[in-house]
């Protein structure tokens, strides 16, 4: 849903936007481990692993052989010769790496089952986390992990998220989520930073708000037609180097670009709505979400490259909402 005012949403939203917030985020963790475990993960992924040193950890896309995003992911260093992947999509990625282990000496398995993850988002999340650890979490840099406990229970730290803000995602093991979940409300209590039960939230209209995507925004795109060229090693080998090499001499056929949604009446647009440009198609919606900070009806689209001119009217779905293209992040 969009373009309709929810109080409590922008209550759990401003929190993190102005304090803090926290919820539980149930993505998926590959273990990948073994004496190959860097060479397999560093031709999987675009990113450079291997300056990823035990501790830290990468963005990165994967692409499949014609140079197209089909996972992003951070991949952690946990260490020695041990890594975990993060992903939406594990059973996914299982199969990717049963297509491409070859002669590697590496193992890895779904471990989405034995571990649960919580986060803590917000510019005064860093106090949380001090009253809630064991140890404080000042000099943890971000993607960066460290081992910490809440009191007796051991978990892990990560000193990142998918809010835009200073955040921290805690990881235990699945047998002290409802420990660890207590411990978190209470000490969240105290810091007057609410659970955000509302999934578009945390998921949407935060992360929109900055410019992050959903692997689901960039499917089947390159990494250059969605702003993420920082990320792109092209020193190393990996699999859809080639064509990805290709797709950067030819330039993008596609891009992604936020949209701004100027309708100011209720009314739905599902991903996929069709956007025209003096009623000729020329892409598709990604994403459509309020965002509260901004006060703007916000998302992401898929336009042809030669019609995504920043400022550039347009219209969407067949009842000719209009729009505009801005750039990606409004904040």
């Amino acid at each position: 849903m969009l373009f309709r005012e929810d109080t409590v949403a922008r209550a759990q939203h401003q929190a993190v936007r102005e304090n803090a917030g926290w919820y539980r985020w149930t993505h998926d963790l590959v273990e990948v481990k073994g004496t190959d475990a860097l060479k397999f993960l560093d031709h999987l992924f675009v990113n450079n692993i291997a300056k990823a040193d035990i501790g830290r950890t990468k963005y990165t896309t994967m692409l499949n052989e014609d140079g197209k995003i089909i996972d992003d992911t951070i991949v952690m260093h946990m260490g020695e010769n041990l890594y975990w992947v993060s992903t939406l999509y594990a059973p996914q990625m299982i199969k990717w790496m049963d297509a491409h282990k070859g002669e590697n000496d590496i193992t890895y398995r779904d471990m989405t089952q034995d571990m649960d993850m919580y986060a803590v988002q917000g510019p005064k999340s860093p106090a949380v986390l001090n009253t809630l650890l064991s140890h404080p979490v000042d000099a943890l840099k971000r993607f960066q992990v460290a081992d910490n406990k809440i009191g007796d229970i051991p978990v892990i730290i990560h000193r990142s998220g998918f809010t835009g803000e200073n955040g921290f995602e805690i990881y235990c093991d699945m047998n002290d989520s409802a420990a660890v979940k207590e411990a978190i409300r209470d000490t969240c209590e105290v810091h007057s930073a609410p659970e955000l039960t509302i999934l578009e939230v945390y998921v949407r209209s935060l992360p929109v708000e900055k410019g992050f995507a959903l692997r689901q925004d960039m499917y089947l795109m390159t990494p250059y037609e969605c702003g993420l060229e920082w990320s792109v090693d092209l020193s190393k080998d990996f699999i859809g180097r080639d064509a990805l090499v290709k797709a950067k001499e030819e330039g993008p056929k596609w891009v992604l670009v936020g949209l701004e949604y100027l309708a100011e009446s209720y009314e739905d647009i599902a991903q996929m709505e069709i956007v025209y440009h003096k009623g000729v198609p020329c892409g598709r919606v990604k994403a459509a979400i309020y965002g509260y900070t901004v006060d703007k009806n916000i998302g992401y689209a898929v336009i042809d490259a030669r019609k995504a001119i920043i400022g550039r009217a347009v219209t969407v779905g067949c009842n000719n909402s209009p729009a505009v293209i801005v750039k990606k992040g409004w904040i």
